[in-house]
This record gives structure tokens, C-alpha cells and sequence, in this order.
């Protein structure tokens, strides 16, 4: 079975491409061969992180379109001129039974080809307010797979449509607090906040964040774990009493982060949204400002609106103290409690192995020759 991954531009579409891949794996056993081909961008992290898996990735030069520097378009549309022609001849030449789509600029044209070349393929959707990539895409997919049901609206094209959530790692709704606190070296009775702005970090949280840990304390003692991400904060590294600091630029421990966390400061990535639902985490929430159509916010709402998060929006950091809007959480121990409750009571931790089904159900029908499924 050969199954085309398509995801690129951040953490957030190729994290979930790899889960579903993962799933597909262990579904496919040792009793049928398969091979896995992820592409994406020709200039993101996201080949490091592939072969890392040992996994082959090929990077597309393709190029997102500047809606506030329109001068760069010239070049970004014979960037995608390339990227549409590598797409074909990868598809010619892998020759794939399935392809899926999880978003991102890079991934439209590999989904693209292999819909013109009579490949079925299903879409992935991490974002309440469903991305480009998958708009322009939705008519040609066997099944699009939301994460969720806020979407359904936006995705009426669609030949069919599942509620799937985000596929995300399994292990954070079932690993036990103490085994996650263990991978960290942090004690059972600390109290813990994780801060993370996604896999390049965020400045907005950094500089606010820096800030607070000047300051000392009085809850503490504190542990932060504080994934800074390539955007490290400008920051003369005083702690102040009372916090104990592990910053990390990243790591493939995030699920027993999230696990070890009692309170978690974070953007509002559909991801993220997802992991901290199967977690049962409550969070303070920073949308980012300037994610296209706000999508973000849309985001945050679903874990806001449910009473599981706090929302403090970027243009406010400025006045406010991301500490210690969690350090507040610290202390109330009965709002924390219903706050984890509500996150958790939309969590769907299955959502990878739900996808992982239909897409082999996919290839099998393309074995046989079947390609209008």
C-alpha cells in the first residue's frame, strides 16, 4: 500500500499528517507492506522531522500568497508554477493507491495531482474555520475529516463529511500524571505550568513570560516548562523566588508536558485545542493575531465558550501577566477541577485511528481499481 502524506508550513498541519500515519501503520500490521511518502515545504522543518521517523519527505518550493506585501506575489506565483510541476511528477512517480491532505500551502498541489490523476484522496481539517488548502480542495475528496462540528458549515461541498476531532497522540487521554512528571524529573506534589507558543514559539508570550518570571513568586514554589521555540524572548535570564525554570526550544516529549501541567499558557492551534481537550487541561489561551481569518479565536472559543479556558488576547499582554492569570488557576483548585472536566468532555483521542480506517478502506478501494469512492 503507498499512502501520500500531504502537510507543510507548521507543526500544526504535520504533526497530525504523522499521527494518521502512525495509525495507519499499526492498523497495517506486519501482514501488508506499506510505504509512506510525506510532502510538504522545500524550506520548513519539516524534513528534519520526517526522516527523523525514517520516513522519505520531498519539500515543494511552494509559496503562500502576501496579502499585505502584494509585491512578493510575483515570485511566490512562479514558485508555485515549480511546485505544481514537482507535485505532478511526484504522483507519476510514486504512483500512491491514497493520498491525504492535512493542510497547509504545500499540500494543495500533491492533493491536486492526485485527484487529476484519478488517486482518491481525503482531507484533513484541524481549524474550526477550515483552511484554503481544504476549500479549494473539498469538491474532488472521498471524505473530508473535521475536527470540529462548527466547520460542517463552511464545508457544505463536501461528498461526505465525518466529525473526527484532531488526530493527536492517543497517550495523552490514558498516561498516568506521575509516569509524564517521571519524563520530566518533576516531583508528584509540584505544581507545574507549561508555556508554549507551537513549534516556533511565540514572541508576544515570551516577552510576557520573561517578564513574569522577573518577578518572584508567591505561590510558589512554580515549576514552568517553557517550550520558547525558535522566537526565544529577549530576556537577562533572572528568576525570581518561588519559580523553577526548564526552558526547552523543542522536544518530542509534548505529550508528557501537557500530561505533567496542572495549567497550560498556549496559542490556540487547532492542535493544541485538541491535545489539551484529550489532556484535560485547563488553559490561558493568546489567540494569534495575525493567523488568517482570525482562525485562532475561532479556535479558543470552542474550549472558552465550554468553560475549559481563559482567553487574553494578544493586543492585551502588554497589561496583563500570563503568570499570573495561571498562578489564579493555581489556586483555585475546584475551578481548575470543573475547568479539566469541561476540556476533557470534548476530547477525541481516537480521531487517528478513525482516519487511519477510512483511509485504508480508501487504498483497498483503489486496488481494486475503484476510483470514484
Amino acid at each position: 500500500m503507498r499512502v501520500l502524506m500531504a502537510a507543510g508550513g507548521t507543526g500544526g498541519h504535520l504533526i497530525p499528517a504523522i499521527r494518521i500515519a502512525e495509525a495507519i501503520k499499526r492498523q497495517c500490521g506486519e501482514s501488508r507492506e506499506l510505504e509512506l511518502l510525506f510532502v510538504g515545504s522545500d524550506r520548513g522543518f519539516e524534513k528534519q522531522v520526517i526522516e527523523r521517523r525514517h520516513h522519505r519527505y520531498e519539500g515543494l518550493p511552494a509559496r503562500g500568497f502576501s496579502r499585505t506585501r502584494p509585491w512578493r506575489n510575483f515570485a511566490a506565483l512562479w514558485s508555485n508554477i515549480r511546485a505544481r510541476s514537482l507535485a505532478r511528477a511526484l504522483v507519476r512517480d510514486f504512483a500512491p493507491d491514497v493520498a491525504v491532505g492535512c493542510g497547509g500551502y504545500a499540500s494543495y498541489f500533491p492533493v491536486r495531482a492526485a485527484g487529476q490523476a484519478g488517486i482518491p484522496y481525503a482531507l484533513q481539517e484541524q481549524n474550526r474555520l477550515p483552511g484554503l488548502a481544504t476549500r479549494w480542495l473539498v469538491s474532488g475528496a472521498s471524505v473530508v475529516f473535521a475536527a470540529f462540528e462548527e466547520s460542517r458549515r463552511h464545508l457544505a461541498g463536501a461528498r461526505r463529511l465525518e466529525i473526527t476531532g484532531n488526530p493527536i497522540d492517543p497517550r495523552l487521554a490514558t498516561m498516568p500524571r506521575s509516569e509524564a512528571r517521571r519524563a520530566w524529573g518533576l516531583p508528584e506534589e509540584e505544581r507545574v505550568i507549561l508555556v508554549t507558543g507551537g513549534s516556533g514559539g511565540a514572541r508576544s508570550i515570551n516577552a510576557n513570560v520573561a517578564a513574569g518570571l522577573n518577578a518572584d513568586c508567591p505561590d510558589g514554589p512554580v515549576t514552568v516548562l517553557w517550550q520558547t521555540g525558535r522566537h526565544k524572548a529577549d530576556w537577562d535570564g533572572r528568576v525570581g523566588s518561588g519559580w523553577t525554570l526548564q526552558p526547552f526550544e523543542f522536544t518530542d516529549s509534548m505529550t508528557e508536558a501537557f500530561v505533567a501541567a496542572d495549567v497550560v499558557i498556549a496559542r490556540s492551534g487547532a492542535l493544541t485545542i485538541s491535545e489539551l481537550a484529550a489532556a484535560g487541561r485547563p488553559a490561558v489561551l493568546v489567540p494569534f493575531p495575525h493567523a488568517t481569518d482570525d482562525h485562532q479565536t475561532h479556535n479558543a472559543r470552542v474550549l472558552v465558550d465550554a468553560g475549559a479556558a481563559l482567553l487574553v488576547p494578544d493586543r492585551e499582554l502588554p497589561g496583563r501577566s500570563l503568570l499570573a492569570e495561571a498562578a489564579g488557576l493555581l489556586r483555585d483548585s475546584e475551578r481548575r477541577e470543573r475547568m479539566g472536566d469541561a476540556a476533557r468532555a470534548m476530547g477525541k483521542p481516537d480521531a487517528a485511528d478513525r482516519i487511519a480506517a477510512e483511509v485504508i478502506s480508501l487504498a483497498e478501494g483503489a486496488d481494486r481499481g475503484d476510483h470514484s469512492s
